[in-house]
């Protein structure tokens, strides 16, 4: 009898584990789950960037990023205006370059200069330039963090090479384990920007054709806590049967 109990509290035992969750996650995998949601494979991203201003004004684009694996090429254009900048990030955001059309000047970017606004939005060039911020970042879990009555595992993470960012904290849902929100911290470890990631469908096309709706993050949301601005870029589209050639990723084109 004492054999037959404690095999059928065996089976319960392993039945319950198998259906727990995992909460075990390392920092360094709640860090891959942000590199995944920010990672939208090869091909053609659509969607719009918007800066608004705290007085009311906007400004808006219509922004398509051509990305090969390694290298992404960002075009920027405006209704009425046309194209009026390319964003080229190359070796995964190794080396930057930027081209103004309007004034026809080319600008590559080192260091510290990536952590300059991008055409005076919250988004600093190195936060568009497609790094890894497994590799470039030492994450630590820092306990929990309740908001909203939603908890959050509380992710620190200090850059392997310090420039303008000295930390950044990493939101996790304990519930879903979606990455929900960035807080970046100045040299001086002032915080002076969030980035909040809002959920939804994204059409996307896939190498075979097929259309589907998938959920992920489509809606970037960076609040600049020193303007008191909010940049937003919201994907709407994905097209992986878009081969980007070569040549898009050559700096000595940006000006063609």
């Amino acid at each position: 009898m004492r054999k037959l109990w404690y095999l059928l509290f065996l089976i319960s035992f392993v039945s319950l584990e198998a259906q727990a969750p995992d909460t075990s996650l390392s920092a360094q995998e709640l860090l891959a789950r942000l590199d995944r949601e920010m990672d939208y494979g090869k091909g053609l991203v659509k969607g719009t960037y918007v800066l608004i201003r705290r007085n009311g004004t906007s400004e808006t684009w219509r922004i398509n990023r051509f990305f090969n694996g390694e290298d992404a090429l960002l075009l920027f254009d405006r209704k009425g205006r046309g194209l009026e900048s390319k964003l080229l990030t190359k070796d995964e955001g190794e080396n930057v370059f930027f081209f103004n059309v309007l004034s026809a000047k080319l600008f590559r970017k080192t260091d510290d200069e990536k952590y300059e606004s991008l055409m005076g939005t919250g988004f600093f060039y190195v936060d568009l330039s497609g790094y890894s911020y497994q590799a470039n970042y030492n994450p630590l879990v820092n306990g929990d963090l309740e908001i909203g009555g939603e908890m959050y595992y509380r992710v620190s993470l200090k850059p392997i090479l310090p420039y303008f960012y000295k930390k950044l904290v990493l939101l996790v849902g304990k519930k879903d384990l979606k990455p929900y929100r960035v807080d970046f911290h100045d040299r001086d470890g002032i915080l002076f920007k969030t980035l909040n990631l809002k959920y939804g469908p994204v059409k996307i096309k896939d190498a075979t054709g097929k259309v589907e709706d998938v959920q992920k993050a489509s809606r970037l949301e960076m609040l600049d806590l020193n303007t008191g601005s909010i940049t937003v870029w919201e994907i709407q589209e994905v097209d992986k049967t878009v081969n980007p050639d070569a040549s898009l990723f050559n700096v000595d084109n940006l000006s063609r």
